[in-house]
């Protein structure tokens, strides 16, 4: 399982660091990504939009007391996230399930209050 947990470090650090080349490369072609907040699932185009997007709409984003689980099928991340914009920040706790099968992210499932996020930034 600690192949697991070094395949999503390595996505998570690309999605850290703004890579969306290499985010995009964990991901394969018919990935969904799923969120709570609008019960929608994006395409690998959107959601590589969406998180290519984060520079233009916050000051600075990234994620605290990260922890990942390895699964059978994929891994569990539980994380804080941390954004700030206008000298205000928010703290906002999410959890993503993440199924992967042949070293490729299918899908991701992601549970987050984003009116918490947005009403802390606002």
């Amino acid at each position: 399982m600690s192949e697991t947990l070094a395949f999503a470090s390595g996505f998570f650090d690309a999605v850290s660091r703004g890579d969306i080349e290499a985010v995009g490369g964990y991901y394969s072609d018919d990935v969904t990504i799923w969120h709570n907040y609008d019960d929608t699932d994006q395409s690998k185009a959107e959601n590589l939009q969406t998180l290519g997007s984060i520079p233009k709409r916050y000051d600075s984003f990234g994620y605290t007391e990260a922890r990942t689980v390895a699964l059978e099928d994929g891994f569990l991340r539980q994380h804080v996230i941390v954004a700030s914009r206008g000298g205000k920040t928010a703290y906002v706790p999410a959890i993503l399930r993440v199924y992967v099968s042949n070293r490729m992210i299918h899908r991701i499932e992601e549970y987050f209050d984003r009116g918490q996020l947005l009403s802390a930034l606002s």
